[in-house]
């Protein structure tokens, strides 16, 4: 498993389903929201396998 985490920059809506724009390490991911409908822009979100599973709570938000 990779696991990675990222904020969500943008929500959008793609082919009827939810996507962000996730920051992960200075780079841009197109990650699908169906596990987490309750995301919001600047959440935290764990990604596995390019798929966000959940939203997590940052211990050191200045390092993302």
């Amino acid at each position: 498993m990779n696991f990675v985490t990222g904020q969500i920059e943008e929500i959008y809506v793609e082919g009827g389903s939810a996507m962000a724009r996730v920051k992960v390490h200075g780079a841009y991911m197109r990650v699908p929201l169906m596990f987490v409908l309750d995301a919001r822009v600047g959440d935290l979100i764990l990604i596995e396998s390019g798929v966000a599973i959940s939203k997590v709570e940052a211990e050191h938000p200045q390092e993302m």
